[in-house]
């Protein structure tokens, strides 16, 4: 997987036109960590990753840990339960009635607290698991270390390389592990120091627990065998092979394999290659990763070297924010909050599948992906010139799109339906909210957009014509005719994700009107630029939808209908801010939104997106100590961890939207928008720099 840097993104935001030092700024934000530090780091690339604990391994995760942070998770590794569904998936659709005559959706008419067994089934299957487990273990008996008996614990990740160095001791003696992941494959390298100290690796089963990567409680469901360097893994619909470079595989248990070095090469210094065999075939990516071993044994050298030269090159060819100038310790944390979310989003979820909101840290949602959620996650690349991490996810609208185009036949509309929660099997999870949001829809529309303004070859990408048009087709018969007007739903629920009961009813969300609209103008410029006969259509269809204003004038959550609650995701502040400025909404009725939110809202029942969101509309607003003060609100759920993660609450230990959304809004306060004002969402004592981000849509 290459790096991923598009062309130049956008001239320097310096005034004086000095280079930015981008291994100061990045350095300066080094994980440092000591066993005090509650945070899990990682090394990856996108399609795979390791996440580690203060020994560099994996010592203190396994049968007897309640942490589910530390997982080897790839985007391939995903299996489904033995044994057919207790009813077939079709069974669980249900009509609702439209403007269209009765649409099918996906339900959970019980709620996803008791659902029937079969809803249960397809909400479980498939799930993400954890590859295996790689610890550290007494060279005399086999046992594992206490965390007592690891002392003077000190880590650091250099962000530069990619490489994770952890230093301490082990009954007195010093040790030192460093751990990177290759840039491109499924290799990981371990280099150990450890005197006393073996490595073992283990395996387990899977589970269907919604935020479990690991099973240990049957050692019966599945087989572990070792040929030579090899070690064979089957988990029933799932296999794959572990080969071992560098070391000699010794088997010790059903599912443990103890690694020896070589007495005459001194420290183990191994690479564990990781060689899918029955996979889904979307989770591949095409040219990067194959489903043999390397033909030359990869060395643990080789490894960190690849892995240096690829984060060094990430670094200075994306995008920089440089806030050193600045004395405020606000800007300090920004900084840091932008550098880290760039390593976790590069780490996490650059791949060919839209990633979980807990990426591949840790299982959520049984590793399922949120494609309402895969704005927040891949937006950025496009903005902070990595635009080909970005490309690489929307291969797979493409291959959903027979299966989307099928739902939007079944609700009664042309082009593509895209869903909510889905997995490879490309299955949509029956839920009582997800098959009735809607934001998610114009999602491939603006990710194309910003695709297409980061790299103008995206423009003839057919795939992305494609996506565009199918997605545009959808919307337009989604519209509900309303005298000269058109509106949205019912049925529907809104990005706030309340008024869940009222679904089959709902209608006109603020936002998702301005969003609908604004998608539609875009689609249908792309119609333009290639000389669609069509041209125009879309246009005129978006100049029918209402404003996103109640009768009152105000921007709400609906323009029409229940009463605001002040709790949850203030989603109705993206009609200004995510969404561009349409004319429809004018700046004082955002405004009058923004200061009810800052003054009225129930902030600690908000998540991780929910900030940037209210700081993109305070630098739409050209308020840049709101945005500042938004980014960095005071809440349990916007706490950015020591490794740059965002615990949103237990279960919940990652939050990939914070992260996303923190690039881009960040975007938007340091570039602004097309002939905007320079830091529109920055202090101008600051003093900021950037290069290489892209401004945002300014229409």
């Amino acid at each position: 997987m290459s790096g991923g840097a598009g062309p130049a993104a956008g001239a320097a935001g310096t005034a004086d036109g000095a280079r930015i030092d981008r291994h100061a700024v990045v350095s300066r934000h080094d994980p440092r960590l000591t066993s005090s530090d509650d945070a899990i780091l990682s090394v990856g690339n996108g399609s795979f990753a390791a996440g580690v604990d203060r020994t560099g391994t994996q010592t203190f995760s396994g049968p007897d840990s309640a942490e589910t942070r530390i997982n080897t998770l790839a985007e391939w590794g995903w299996h489904t339960m033995p044994g057919t569904p207790p009813q077939p998936w079709e069974s669980l659709l249900r009509p609702y009635s439209s403007h269209r005559g009765d649409a099918e959706y996906m339900d959970l008419p019980g709620g996803t607290e008791a659902p029937d067994p079969g809803a249960a089934w397809f909400r479980e299957n498939p799930h993400k698991v954890s590859l295996l487990r790689f610890a550290l273990t007494d060279s005399a008996t086999g046992g594992t270390p206490s965390p007592a008996e690891i002392t003077e614990a000190a880590q650091h990740l250099d962000l530069w390389s990619g490489t994770i160095c952890s230093s301490f001791r082990y009954r007195g003696r010093a040790c030192m592990v460093t751990t990177a992941a290759d840039p491109e494959r499924p290799l990981l390298a371990l280099d150990l120091d450890t005197p006393g100290l073996d490595l073992t690796l283990s395996f387990p089963y899977a589970t269907t627990a919604w935020d479990g990567a690991a099973n240990w409680a049957d050692p019966g469901a599945h087989t572990t065998r070792v040929e030579g360097g090899r070690i064979r893994r089957r988990l029933d619909d799932l296999v794959y092979d572990v080969v071992v470079h560098g070391a000699t595989a010794v088997p010790t248990g059903d599912h443990d394999v103890r690694l020896r070095a070589d007495p005459a090469s001194g420290p183990l210094d191994v690479v564990l290659e990781l060689v899918p065999r029955v996979v889904p075939a979307l989770s591949l990516p095409s040219g990067s990763l194959s489903t043999t071993p390397t033909a030359l044994g990869p060395t643990g050298t080789g490894v960190r070297e690849r892995s240096a030269r690829f984060w060094s090159e990430h670094w200075e060819h994306t995008g920089i924010l440089d806030l050193g100038r600045a004395d405020d310790p606000r800007a300090a944390e920004l900084e840091r909050r932008a550098v880290l979310s760039r390593y976790i989003q590069r780490v996490h979820a650059a791949g060919v599948l839209p990633p979980a909101e807990t990426g591949l840290l840790a299982n959520s949602w049984r590793g399922k992906f949120h494609l309402e959620m895969h704005w927040w996650h891949g937006a950025h690349f496009a903005l902070w010139g990595d635009a080909a991490s970005l490309r690489r996810s929307l291969d797979f609208y493409a291959a959903t799109l027979p299966v989307a185009r099928a739902t939007a036949r079944r609700q009664g509309c042309r082009g593509a339906r895209w869903p909510k929660q889905i997995g490879p099997d490309l299955r949509e999870s029956p839920s009582d909210i997800g098959p009735f949001l809607l934001w998610q829809q114009p999602h491939p529309i603006h990710l194309a957009e910003l695709l297409r303004r980061a790299d103008p070859a995206a423009l003839a990408d057919p795939v992305l014509e494609e996506l565009v048009e199918q997605s545009a087709l959808c919307l337009v018969d989604l519209l509900r005719p309303d005298g000269e007007h058109l509106g949205l739903g019912p049925p529907l629920i809104g990005a706030q994700e309340r008024h869940v009961a009222d679904r089959s009813a709902v209608q006109d969300p603020s936002f998702e009107l301005a969003y609908v609209a604004w998608a539609l103008r875009v689609a249908d410029r792309w119609r333009l630029r290639r000389g669609a006969r069509d041209a125009g259509e879309l246009t005129a269809i978006a100049q029918r939808i209402h404003a996103p204003l109640t009768a009152r004038g105000e921007l709400a959550t609906f323009r029409d209908g229940p009463s605001m609650e002040r709790s949850d995701h203030p989603a109705h502040l993206l009609a200004y801010g995510m969404v561009p400025p349409t004319g429809t909404l004018p700046a004082a009725a955002a405004q009058s939104a923004l200061e009810d939110a800052l003054g009225a809202w129930d902030w600690e029942s908000t998540w991780g997106w929910d900030y940037p969101a209210l700081a993109m509309s305070a630098a739409r607003l050209q308020r840049p100590e709101s945005a500042v003060d938004a980014l960095l609100l005071p809440t349990v759920k916007n706490r950015c961890d020591a490794a740059g993660h965002f615990p949103q609450r237990p279960g919940l230990p990652a939050y990939l939207p914070a992260n996303g959304g923190t690039l881009i809004a960040l975007a938007l306060m340091a570039a602004g928008w097309d002939d905007g004002p320079r830091f529109p969402g920055l202090p101008a004592a600051w003093g900021a720099r950037h290069d290489g981000i892209l401004p945002l849509p300014a229409q």
